[in-house]
């Protein structure tokens, strides 16, 4: 854990360790999961398909813990240390179940922790001028770390063995100081801007696309591309070393609906184009396109809200939504081994997503739309 935290406070500074810490335990889960599904669906006779239920209901839970933890509570000590205490209790639990409803079961309840520890982290994001970008910058950070590792734990001792080493990187996490200051609580009322609307919308579809392609990513690589689990773990590195390349970019305002464009179209290269080169070209691009979007996403969100933070909890909670149905749908557009019309409808999505934020920003340009403007 010294290492990444060490790189990740060289990016934000600004935030109190704990809170640095638990986002970052939140993106070692998350970049676990392409990893699980190939292997549970192998050691628990799976249907590859079937496995993205466990992202399914990972995700749920998480939706549901991020909006009302995001609209009907303010970050306490005790909701962040409890969320990480029954993520720590949920990892080992998913470490000794021996079917996979239970396995699936036990996710659900690791999403209810993971949904906390990320509306505190970033809400505490916007305390801070830079804090959205930075908080962005956390997650490809722990990936491009993390991802070698998780592999490596996989192919010598199974699913299991990643299980275990999250768990114990839960409990190190407990040692680490918090500090929220002073957040609201946003109850009902919000923004009755349209425009924000439309970008939950859309970051809603994002998300289903984005992760109906992603979280099949390595059995992608790995099936159709033809490269080792090992090739496929350092192309996820640097999908997440790109990605902190680009929340570090300050894109211009108005564009973020032309960098969603260069993440949709390595999304249909993946199941394609199969060349290894081709692979990790996609990667390499989608990461850094992906996670200039999202911070420029946030922004506009916080342009025409009442409170920097009113629309937090619901927009994580909506892109969990979207990591919800995606893996679902992804996994229906799987058609033996093969990749393409997955790519194809999850890179639909995106486009979508792409059009709605490009509509909003050239609306909003012209003074189009919205409520007051946070100055």
């Amino acid at each position: 854990m010294a290492l990444p935290l060490r790189v990740i406070q060289s990016i934000r500074p600004q935030a109190s360790p704990g809170v640095i810490a638990g986002a970052a335990l939140v993106a070692a889960v998350f970049a676990t999961t392409p990893f699980l599904i190939p292997d549970v669906s192998a050691r628990l006779d799976v249907a590859l398909g079937a496995t993205g239920i466990l992202s399914t209901a990972q995700v749920a839970s998480f939706a549901v813990a991020s909006f009302v933890a995001g609209r009907f509570f303010r970050p306490r000590r005790r909701f962040h240390y409890g969320g990480i205490a029954l993520l720590a209790v949920s990892c080992i639990a998913s470490a000794v179940v021996p079917t996979f409803a239970l396995l699936v079961a036990t996710r659900a309840v690791a999403g209810i922790g993971l949904g906390t520890l990320t509306w505190i982290a970033w809400a505490d994001a916007t305390r801070f001028p830079r804090g959205i970008g930075e908080v962005a910058a956390i997650a490809p950070i722990t990936a491009a770390i993390t991802s070698p590792v998780i592999a490596w734990l996989i192919e010598r001792g199974g699913y299991q063995w990643a299980f275990v080493a999250l768990a114990v990187l839960a409990l190190a996490t407990l040692g680490f100081r918090v500090d929220f200051a002073d957040l609201p609580r946003i109850g009902r009322t919000v923004s009755r801007s349209r425009s924000n609307r439309l970008l939950l919308i859309a970051l809603l579809l994002l998300t289903v696309g984005g992760s109906g392609v992603f979280v099949f990513a390595a059995a992608t690589g790995i099936g159709f591309v033809g490269i080792s689990p090992v090739n496929v773990a350092w192309a996820l590195s640097i999908n997440a070393m790109a990605g902190v390349l680009g929340t570090r970019l300050n894109a211009r305002p108005r564009t973020a609906g032309l960098w969603l464009l260069g993440a949709a179209l390595p999304a249909l290269a993946l199941g394609n184009v199969a060349h290894p080169l081709a692979y990790f070209a996609a990667m390499a691009l989608w990461g850094f396109c992906f996670w200039v979007v999202i911070p420029a996403a946030f922004r506009l969100l916080a342009e025409k809200s009442l409170a920097a933070s009113e629309r937090i909890g619901d927009a994580q909670a909506l892109m969990a939504v979207g990591r919800v149905f995606g893996p679902v749908i992804g996994g229906a557009a799987i058609v033996g081994e093969r990749y393409g019309r997955l790519s194809v409808v999850g890179a639909a999505f995106m486009l979508i997503a792409a059009a709605i934020i490009g509509g909003i920003e050239i609306g909003r340009a012209k003074g189009v739309g919205g409520s007051r403007v946070i100055q």
